[in-house]
């Protein structure tokens, strides 16, 4: 059976999508490999995703998007005006192409992830998304990004609020590249970790041997670093004075309303199917988020973590 760990990345020919995949698996300093393949339904390029805790073979599928019949353009932009026009629908009356929602079938057997690239610039463009809005609905893959970007680096006039909340209503996540802002969240790194968290179905959990050697003992001087390291299997030394200090030292520094997101969301009660499987996993998945960050920002989301796990304790 063909394994679902395909990556569509859909745009109109001038936009770059080679590009933006190159910029994706180059963003970060893990391994890599990348292989194009010609065909005739587009470029195929071949991914070997190497985190710290899996390793995955994914594959991105590059196509391009064509221009829709003109009642698929109306409604496009009627959903845009409203963009909960199908958020309550159990059956998705979505316009479709008879040949392309055969191809979606197929699809849908092994695509797990969407890149939707547009130019901003041409405001049209953004109606192809709709055939895999359609796709989005009822197959519900575990990716989903719409990524704004422009073809040759033109300032970008118009606002882009309506699709940024047609996305949020929808399902999609809003990648705006054409924002110079150094400090949004709007860059390819997080392009990367959608595609990083995302449960692929081929991927193979990396076991490390257990060391045995004794670290190192912390001094005074050292600040602690909080980590979460799947260590269960080794005894554990008793936590220093200055571990503990500088653990109530960081501690101190915290939003408790932070802690209580996160609690909320690892803990959340009101999940009918949860147990303690989905609540670990959710764990794993924080704990995933935590190692790519910087030292600094890492030690404190590790805290927060930790306290968050502590309330359910008390």
């Amino acid at each position: 059976m063909t394994a679902k760990n395909k990556i569509l990345v859909l745009g109109r020919p001038k936009v770059n999508k080679e590009q933006i995949i190159n910029s994706v698996v180059s963003q970060t300093p893990l391994d890599y490999n990348v292989e194009a393949k010609d065909s005739d339904d587009g470029a195929r390029i071949t991914w070997s995703l190497d985190t710290r805790y899996y390793q995955a073979q994914l594959e991105f599928w590059v196509d391009n998007t064509e221009t829709l019949p003109p009642s698929q353009i109306k409604h496009m932009e009627e959903w845009l005006a409203n963009p909960d026009l199908h958020s309550e629908e159990e059956s998705c009356s979505i316009p479709e192409d008879p040949s392309m929602a055969q191809l979606q079938e197929h699809l849908s057997e092994v695509v797990d992830a969407i890149i939707f690239a547009f130019d901003p610039t041409d405001p049209s463009s953004f109606s192809d998304i709709l055939p895999w809005a359609r796709f989005a609905k009822l197959h519900a893959p575990g990716v989903l990004l719409c990524v704004a970007v422009t073809a040759d680096g033109k300032p970008v006039e118009a606002s882009k609020d309506e699709w940024f909340e047609w996305c949020v209503a929808n399902g999609w996540e809003w990648l705006d590249l054409t924002d110079a802002d150094p400090d949004t969240e709007y860059t390819v790194g997080r392009l990367r970790e959608a595609l990083e968290s995302n449960e692929w179905a081929n991927m193979e959990p990396i076991r490390k041997p257990l060391n045995c050697e004794k670290p190192p003992a912390t001094t005074a001087e050292e600040a602690p670093s909080i980590a979460f390291q799947d260590t269960a299997a080794e005894p554990h030394e008793p936590a220093t004075k200055s571990e503990w200090d500088g653990f109530e030292g960081v501690a101190q520094t915290l939003d408790p309303a932070r802690i209580d997101a996160m609690h909320r969301a690892l803990f959340s009660g009101d999940r009918e199917d949860d147990d303690m499987a989905a609540v670990l996993d959710r764990i794993r998945s924080a704990r995933n988020e935590i190692s790519q960050m910087d030292q600094d920002k890492a030690r404190t989301r590790a805290a927060e973590l930790a306290m968050a796990v502590a309330k359910m304790l008390t």
